[in-house]
C-alpha cells in the first residue's frame, strides 16, 4: 500500500474543489443517518506523510447547525484497486487521455482509473469536542505523467451503482462521536449528496434529475446548498485606522 502512494500524491483530491463555475467550491455535504439536517465538512489542508504515503494529515472545518468548528486529523488509506470501468476515463476529460488516436484498435488511454478506500479519524479542535471516525472511498485517476483527478460521473445525476461513491469522487461515513455519555451519531458526506440520498432519503433531490433539493428541507441547512457559501474562510482582520 505504501509503495503505491509513494508513486502518487492523492492528498490534494481532499481538498475542498473547484466546481465547473469558475471560483465556486464545494464542500462536502451530507446527512446524519436518515436525519435530513445538513452536515457539511471542508479539508482545507491535507499533507502526504514523508514517512508513510499512505498517510495523509489533515485540518479542516466543520459546519453543524450554523456551528462551525475547527478539527484536524488523519485519513489511512488501506486497499487499493482497480476501477471498476476504464472505458470511463474518456468522458473524465475527453482528449487529454488520449495518447495515439491512429491505431485499429482506437484510442491509447494514458491513464488508470482506481477505487481506494481508507480508515480516518478526525478530532474536533478546543473549544470543540467532537471525534469523527469512519470510512472514506475514493475514486480516481492517475495520468502517466503524474497528474491524479477525480472520477466522476460522466452525467448529471447518473449514479454509478458500481463505483464505490457511486459517481461523486469522495465519500466520508461514519459516526460523529461527542463527550463520553452521548450516543454516537452515524453521518455521511459527500461531493455530491444527490448520487447518496436515494439510499437514505428518497425524496430530498427533486426536479430534473434530481439536482435540486427538495423546499421541506430549506430550513434544515438546505437553502443555500446552490450559493456561492463559502462558510469555512476566514473573515478578514479589521484594518487599524489612525
Amino acid at each position: 500500500m505504501g509503495a503505491a502512494f509513494r508513486q502518487v500524491d492523492v492528498s490534494k483530491l481532499f481538498l475542498a474543489p473547484e466546481s465547473q463555475s469558475e471560483g465556486f467550491k464545494m464542500a462536502l455535504d451530507g446527512f446524519f443517518g436518515a436525519d435530513p439536517q445538513r452536515l457539511s465538512l471542508a479539508i482545507l489542508q491535507a499533507t502526504r506523510d514523508s514517512l508513510r504515503p499512505e498517510l495523509i494529515h489533515v485540518t479542516g472545518k466543520a459546519r453543524n447547525r450554523k456551528q462551525i468548528s475547527s478539527f484536524s486529523g488523519e485519513i489511512h488509506f488501506t486497499q487499493l484497486a482497480d476501477y471498476f470501468d476504464q472505458g470511463f476515463l474518456l468522458s473524465q476529460g475527453g482528449d487529454e487521455f488520449s495518447q495515439d488516436t491512429t491505431k485499429e484498435g482506437g484510442p491509447v488511454i494514458n491513464a488508470n482509473a482506481y477505487s481506494a478506500s481508507a480508515t480516518f479519524r478526525f478530532v474536533g479542535n478546543a473549544p470543540a469536542t467532537y471525534v469523527l471516525t469512519g470510512q472514506a472511498l475514493l475514486d480516481f485517476w492517475v495520468r502517466s505523467d503524474g497528474k491524479v483527478g477525480m472520477m466522476y460521473t460522466p452525467g448529471e445525476g447518473m449514479v454509478l451503482e458500481k463505483a464505490p461513491t457511486k459517481g461523486s469522487g469522495l465519500v466520508f461515513t461514519g459516526n460523529w462521536q461527542e463527550p463520553a455519555g452521548k450516543s454516537a451519531r452515524p453521518f455521511l458526506v459527500s461531493l455530491n449528496i444527490f448520487l447518496q440520498s436515494p439510499d437514505l432519503i428518497k425524496d430530498f433531490g427533486i426536479g430534473d434529475r434530481n439536482s435540486q433539493v427538495n423546499s421541506k428541507y430549506a430550513k434544515l441547512g438546505w437553502s443555500t446548498y446552490w450559493e456561492n457559501d463559502e462558510w469555512w474562510a476566514d473573515s478578514p482582520k479589521p484594518k487599524l485606522s489612525l
